[in-house]
Parts: C-alpha cells; sequence; structure tokens
C-alpha cells in the first residue's frame, strides 16, 4: 500500500470514529426535538455543520502544512467546542425557567431563536476539526492537489454520511417515542444534556491535556 492509500484508509476510519463522538451528533436530534424542527430540517442542519467542520478541518491541514506545525493544540479546540455546548445548553435552562409558569405562552416564545440554535450547533462541530485526520492530509499534500482533493473528499463524505446516518436513525426513534411529560420540561433536559455533553467534552479534553 502506498502512502496516498494508507492516507485515504486512515482518514475515512479517522472520520468515521471521529463523528461517532456523540457531541458531533446526539446535540442535533436534542435540539431539533425542542425547536419542532422536522427531520429534514434536522438533517439539513447537520449536514452544514459537517461541511463546515471539514472545510476547517482541510484548512488547517494546508496551514500546517505551508507552516509546517500545527497551529492550536487539540485541546484548545475541545475546550472550545465544550464551553459552546454549555452555552448553548444554558440558554435553554434560561428559556425554561424564565417561562416556567407561562404553560399557556406560545411556542414561539418558549423556544430559542432558530438562527441561536443553528448558530450553537454549528459553531460547536466547526470549531473542533477532525484533528487526528490533519496529518493524512499534510501526507497527502506531498501527491500534488490531486491527493489533497481525494483525501478531503474521503474526509467530507464520511464525515457528513456518518453525522447524517446518525442524526437520521436517532431522529426516527425519537419521533416514535412518546414522552408524556417531555413538553413541559423539555428545554430543562435539554439544557442538562448539552451541558453535560460540554462537560464531558471539556474533561476528556482535560484528561487528554495531563496523559
Amino acid at each position: 500500500m502506498d502512502s496516498l492509500s494508507f492516507a485515504v484508509v486512515s482518514t475515512f476510519t479517522v472520520a468515521l470514529l471521529h463523528t461517532a463522538i456523540p457531541s458531533h451528533w446526539l446535540c442535533f436530534v436534542a435540539v431539533a426535538k425542542a425547536q419542532g424542527w422536522r427531520r429534514r430540517q434536522v438533517l439539513a442542519v447537520a449536514a452544514l455543520a459537517g461541511v463546515v467542520h471539514v472545510v476547517m478541518t482541510v484548512t488547517f491541514g494546508v496551514v500546517a502544512r505551508v507552516l509546517g506545525r500545527q497551529i492550536l493544540s487539540e485541546q484548545a479546540f475541545e475546550r472550545g467546542a465544550g464551553f459552546i455546548l454549555m452555552a448553548l445548553g444554558a440558554s435553554y435552562l434560561v428559556f425554561h425557567f424564565a417561562n416556567a409558569g407561562h404553560h399557556h405562552a406560545s411556542d414561539a416564545a418558549r423556544r430559542v431563536p432558530d438562527r441561536w440554535a443553528i448558530g450553537g450547533l454549528v459553531m460547536a462541530v466547526t470549531i473542533s476539526p477532525c484533528t487526528a485526520a490533519i496529518p493524512f492530509l499534510v501526507a497527502a499534500a506531498g501527491h500534488g492537489v490531486v491527493g489533497v482533493l481525494l483525501v478531503s473528499g474521503v474526509l467530507l463524505v464520511t464525515t457528513v454520511g456518518m453525522m447524517m446516518l446518525l442524526v437520521g436513525l436517532t431522529s426516527l426513534g425519537a419521533e416514535r417515542l412518546q414522552f408524556r411529560h417531555f413538553d413541559r420540561y423539555e428545554k430543562l433536559i435539554l439544557g442538562l444534556l448539552l451541558a453535560g455533553l460540554g462537560a464531558g467534552v471539556l474533561l476528556l479534553g482535560g484528561g487528554h491535556s495531563h496523559a
């Protein structure tokens, strides 16, 4: 197996494992449930986040190739994503407690604005590029533009495809489950879930930094 083939196979494997991280798909399903999005809407948001995520990863790979070093550590990206998820979770908690005594408020009044939700989700994924794939992008650059495009294409298809698969299947399951008290406490549950995911990212990132 030549170096380019190795880079392609390795990128596919890394992207598959990286996208399986809950912070890359579970938050989309949870937010979609709270926002009342249809499945195709949340899939579109997930696809957008996946594309921007890959563009960011490739950009850092190209910069690393040009400068000969990585600009920021993986832990710095993870902390940024963790803080964004926690901030998004906090916004849902604020909405829950602000409307706790207003059960007859309209659905729109009890929801976080869609642009906040979409922006938070996209940013949380974008700011955490697949740093494990960057060395393979750098290696592919040795084969010219064709090598970079090939590895980037594999990264794009695998990342977006895996995200949409996980989001789609989980959304389908969530639609079939009926939660009697979820409507009343959905913002509280979602806020705690997102804050928990963010805290988990921070704790895991901190653990890696001390390894």
